[in-house]
């Protein structure tokens, strides 16, 4: 199987992360202009995340497209340990500190999900560029048959554990389920919101215009496990009714990119991060560049 037609698939993983930290101003997170509501992290650190991971993207959709006729889990598992793998990776690259762990989660299923699906659709690898919406909502079906165990094996025995991670205090507290509920379903936020908002904005819009809208429409209703993790529920509710109101403003683009500086500033202030939009920012990214849409 030659590199070059799983790369192409790959190399857009790449770009999406790039695109999605290099897009600006995002009000509370890392971007060209400043390091938002982190002190541990700059710019360069998400170049330095990005790289680390890279080369595990490609490996994710040859696993996927090796193991295209297992069963589900045995794909799921054998994606989960290069997971782990990729995120040590970006660990050793960041000096510990977690800029993608979230995303690489995320993007191991979609693109594992995606190297099974090319195993089927030959076509897509000799002309990848005839990659369609139908195909993006395929994708994220398989995703959903190889992740919809997670929530009963990862999150229904937590009142056993003795420490629990933040994601898992989450779903046990707000019935949150973070990115494991995305996968389970398909990423539901994807394909029924994201995507189809983000293809009728660049229908209309600039490009960069569209992704600063997509932006804040995600951060309109994005169950934002970060912003809750630093803030508690309310602050996230808070963050919601605000960016509702500035999105119902029909901003132009010079005033949405002002109203979004001034709104991080907010944010820093409140010491909010919405890393959870960020990520689903960049999964549409993906999306969109192999629908060929961005």
């Amino acid at each position: 199987m030659p590199d070059t037609p799983f790369q192409y698939f790959s190399n857009l993983a790449t770009k999406a992360l790039l695109y999605e930290v290099s897009l600006s101003p995002k009000p509370g997170l890392v971007d060209r202009f400043d390091d938002g509501a982190h002190r541990d992290m700059t710019f360069s650190t998400f170049i330095d995340s990005t790289m680390a991971l890279a080369p595990f993207f490609e490996k994710y959709i040859s696993l996927g497209y090796q193991m295209a006729d297992e069963p589900p889990l045995a794909l799921f598992n054998a994606l989960r340990d290069l997971g782990i793998k990729a995120e040590q990776a970006m660990f050793e690259a960041t000096g510990g500190i977690n800029t993608h762990k979230g995303v690489n989660f995320s993007l191991a299923v979609l693109l594992g999900a995606t190297g099974a699906y090319l195993k089927k659709h030959l076509k897509l690898l000799k002309n990848p560029k005839r990659f369609s919406e139908d195909d993006t909502k395929v994708i994220c079906q398989i995703s959903s048959s190889l992740c919809c165990h997670l929530i009963e094996t990862d999150l229904s025995h937590l009142s056993e554990k003795k420490e629990l991670t933040y994601g898992e205090k989450l779903y046990l507290d707000y019935g949150i389920k973070g990115p494991r509920g995305e996968a389970s379903e398909g990423f539901p936020t994807l394909t029924e919101k994201a995507l189809p908002f983000f293809r009728k904005k660049l229908e209309r819009s600039d490009k960069e215009l569209a992704q600063l809208q997509l932006l804040l429409y995600l951060m309109t209703f994005v169950e934002d496990g970060n912003i809750i993790h630093r803030g508690g529920i309310e602050a996230w509710r808070q963050v919601k009714v605000e960016c509702q109101k500035m999105y119902g403003a029909y901003l132009t683009k010079s005033e949405l990119v002002h109203q979004l500086s001034i709104y991080n500033d907010i944010l820093i202030s409140r010491n909010l991060s919405p890393g959870g939009t960020a990520d689903l920012l960049a999964l549409t990214f993906y999306f969109a560049m192999l629908e060929g849409i961005l």
